[in-house]
């Protein structure tokens, strides 16, 4: 009942008017051209590592002029730990993002001991 030659001339139709690759089912119905979807293969590198690299660059950039920039650094070196752990993300931007996260929490530490420091001088007077 199902005679695969009878179906050729669908096939043929079916990849002359579609851009779509047709496949033929086999079963009760006789015989089908049913069009498939390509799928993409393309595996995700992830983009957190990007993110965490590019927001620590920002908090580092942020950090020079004043310790207001520490919940910036905190969220560069989340994101660069997070990618870490992930896996499936650049492990190079990863460590990038999560050692110029380090380096602006450094530059508010300073920020925040050059204001205490300033506190102290003006309290003693």
């Amino acid at each position: 009942m199902t005679d695969p030659t009878a179906v050729h001339p669908v096939e043929e139709r079916a990849s002359a008017n579609s851009v779509r690759p047709a496949r033929v089912v086999a079963g009760d119905s006789g015989g089908v051209s049913v069009p498939t979807r390509a799928v993409p293969t393309r595996r995700s590198r992830g983009r957190l590592a990007t993110w965490a690299l590019g927001v620590a660059m920002i908090a580092l950039s942020l950090s020079w002029f004043g310790a207001w920039a520490l919940p910036v650094t905190a969220l560069a070196i989340l994101l660069a730990v997070i990618a870490l752990l992930a896996r499936r993300a650049q492990p190079e931007l990863a460590w990038w993002g999560l050692g110029l996260g380090i380096g602006a929490v450094a530059c508010c530490l300073c920020w925040i001991a050059w204001g205490a420091q300033a506190a102290a001088e003006l309290a003693v007077r």
